[in-house]
């Protein structure tokens, strides 16, 4: 395979994404609104397309580590970041070669998964990573001396689905929850993709020198069909059997389970065929779905708008903060409290990794702390400061905009107090551990989790993570959580508002918990969020 096969093949896999996004989004374990690894994956790949989209060069080594450096600066979200880091892997592992041939291909998929661990400080199995790991393990046991690249890609897609369908037996929390990992399910789409249904070197052949792959660049030109999701209802069902005749069926097929309740989910052109089927076994279907993705691919590229930042004093210093925080409430909650640069940005609206350099690049200072307020942008901020090694970063995991806030309180303290560098970072993520948070959102799919029965539209309570309460109404939601979150020693409890709420509707929940909690102060604020209402931290 030559440079410009490369490319066409890449430009494929990129589009099989896009067409997945919606599934790979809906993998998340949690039934909350921000669930964005698919979005965030084909940001990453976008921003990667753009490195090339415009490259006419034979060599697959140039092509590789152009576009593994565009995903590099565009990754968003853990997964987007890791499979930035699979490509970089892979494009090292070529070697310079100007070809790419089967053998060559094996040992740049082992490079490709060695880097992606290593970039992690503490890889979880069950994983984007495991599926990695176990399908080029599986390559590498089982073709050693596979004649061609299809016969490579074929194997490799295999093994990849067969770790995919495992990730629930490796976490826990995958099977508690009826799913497979998303970022596995996105690695697999992409492999899919470059896989082709046809010859690989030929089907990019086939386009004219410098054609962009269809819905590449632009958006999706071909029709895509119908995604298809229900629930199967029996009794001794074989879920083995059924896996195989859904995968004759139609494509992105996923089917978990056991012998009496089985999660499908597929793409098809005649959503009728499996739900024809699923009856014909004598099953009874619940939770029936289904979406015409090629309408919803026609909105895909307004999912993700361009996070903008905003900046705070321009005084310079030792040290400057950058925090990444969503609504004009807390942003401005943050600017009160000298963070020299706030990215827009938060729960289901992940900033690439160039977004932190471009903040840190903005920042008049010797030294930057990054609050990236989410669990799941820590790994872009982390690549950001690695990618920028002339600058001193370092990044504070804290796990929301409050908990950030609690830092950016101690920043203000100890900056006060002559604090130096390292005794600042320590105060802030002190403060941070110390601060407890409750969130609280919408239900958006039936769920069940930790034995807990959620409903769609249920107002679910998380504290820390953890979720705490499940009721059909707000306040009930609240007062089932609470108590978990208040002790004797609590004094005052910050609430902050989100857009869907108005200040008098907040008004009248803060008095509602101010007769259950009599002993409490409270503070309220209007935050401005959008997909959590309801934000509320304790001190």
């Amino acid at each position: 395979m030559d440079g410009r096969a490369l490319k066409d093949a890449l430009g494929a896999g990129l589009a099989r994404v896009a067409g997945d996004v919606d599934l790979i989004n809906q993998l998340n374990v949690f039934p909350v609104p921000d669930g964005d690894t698919g979005v965030n994956m084909y940001h990453t790949l976008n921003r990667a397309w753009q490195e090339i989209a415009d490259s006419s060069s034979d060599d697959v080594s140039e092509i590789a580590q152009r576009f593994a450096q565009g995903a590099l600066m565009g990754a968003r979200g853990n997964s987007g970041t890791i499979l930035s880091q699979l490509l970089k892997g892979f494009a090292d592992g070529l070697d310079s070669a100007a070809r790419l041939t089967p053998a060559l291909l094996v040992r740049s998929c082992r490079a490709a998964m060695e880097r992606a661990y290593a970039a992690v400080s503490q890889p979880v199995e069950g994983t984007i990573l495991t599926v990695a790991r176990e399908a080029i393990e599986t390559l590498e046991a089982d073709n050693p001396a596979a004649e061609t690249l299809d016969d490579v890609m074929a194997a490799l897609v295999t093994a990849a689905e067969e770790s995919l369908a495992g990730t629930p037996q490796k976490l826990p929390i995958l099977k508690e929850a009826g799913v497979v990992d998303a970022g596995g399910m996105g690695l697999l789409s992409f492999l899919r993709g470059l896989q082709g249904s046809e010859s690989v070197a030929e089907t990019a052949r086939a386009r004219p020198r410098g054609a962009a792959p269809a819905g590449a660049v632009s958006g999706i030109d071909g029709e895509f069909g119908y995604d298809v999701q229900f629930i199967m209802r029996g009794a001794g069902m074989n879920l083995s059997l059924m896996r195989r005749d859904f995968e004759a069926l139609g494509d992105s097929v996923i089917v978990v389970g056991d012998d009496t309740t089985i999660k499908v989910h597929l793409h098809v052109d005649n959503p009728a065929r499996p739900i024809d089927y699923a009856i014909a076994v004598g099953a009874a279907l619940d939770d029936i779905v289904v979406e015409n993705m090629q309408l919803q691919y026609q909105t895909l590229a307004a999912q993700m708008p361009q996070p903008t930042i905003s900046t705070g004093p321009e005084t310079a210093s030792d040290v400057a903060v950058i925090a990444v925080a969503e609504g004009p409430g807390i942003q401005s909650v943050y600017r009160e409290l000298n963070c020299a640069r706030v990215i827009n940005g938060g729960p289901g609206k992940s900033p690439a990794a160039e977004d932190f350099i471009s903040a840190v690049e903005q920042v008049p200072a010797d030294h930057v702390i990054i609050l990236p307020n989410d669990p799941n942008i820590a790994l872009a901020a982390q690549q950001a400061a690695e990618l920028i090694p002339e600058r001193a970063v370092t990044v504070l995991p804290t796990d929301t905009a409050l908990h950030g806030i609690s830092a950016m309180v101690a920043f203000g303290d100890g900056v006060d107090s002559g604090a130096d560098l390292d005794t600042l970072a320590k105060k802030m993520a002190e403060a941070a551990a110390d601060c407890r948070v409750l969130s609280l959102t919408q239900a958006t799919r039936a769920s069940e989790i930790g034995g807990r029965a959620i409903n769609k539209c249920d107002y679910i309570a998380f504290i820390d993570g953890r979720l705490e309460s499940a009721a059909i109404d707000m306040e009930s939601a609240l007062a089932q959580a609470m108590p978990k979150l208040v002790t004797d020693e609590t004094e005052l409890m910050s609430l902050y508002f989100g857009a869907a709420l108005s200040p008098r509707d907040a008004g009248r929940l803060i008095e509602h918990l101010s007769r259950r909690f009599a002993a409490l102060e409270f503070e309220l604020i209007d935050g401005g969020q959008s997909l959590y209402p309801i934000l509320l931290s304790v001190e």
